[in-house]
């Protein structure tokens, strides 16, 4: 009789310990790579000091939300997709966003109903009272509706 509760104790250690330990690594590797609901849905990354906030993207246009984290005023001078890309660089039209707000970069696309886009994205950016221009680098990834 003290044989089978022994048994059974020792069964629940060995495997139950080997349970959660796989439990945990799933867990760690949901949290690193993300759901993979999210990984076919549109998605907008930006390095720090800038903060991605939205994007939507159509047939004609890329919309990019960004939030200035920077600690200052900065002026955005220009917005740099990979070559080849079906969306124009913002060139030449400075736009001032205070600090900690949010402003949206407004693209020219010539996109077709149903592709994927994918590209890299470099922002190019200018700290109030400062001649240095600073860059942000991040990708942009979705399908167009």
């Amino acid at each position: 009789m003290k044989k089978r509760g022994q048994a059974a104790m020792e069964f629940l250690m060995t495997y139950g310990w080997a349970i959660l330990a796989a439990i945990i690594v799933v867990g760690v590797l949901w949290y690193i790579i993300g759901s993979p609901g999210n990984l076919a849905g549109d998605q907008f990354k930006i390095s720090q000091p800038l903060v991605a906030n939205a994007m939507a993207l159509n047939t004609t246009h890329l919309q990019l939300e960004v939030r200035n984290g920077v600690g200052t005023s900065i002026d955005i001078t220009d917005v740099l997709f990979d070559a080849g890309s079906a969306c124009t660089d913002l060139s030449g039209q400075a736009i001032t966003v205070a600090d900690g707000t949010l402003t949206v970069l407004l693209m020219e696309c010539d996109l077709t109903s149903g592709d994927r886009f994918n590209s890299e994205v470099a922002i190019k950016y200018t700290e109030s009272g400062s001649a240095v221009t600073q860059s942000a680098s991040g990708s942009v990834t979705g399908q167009v509706p």
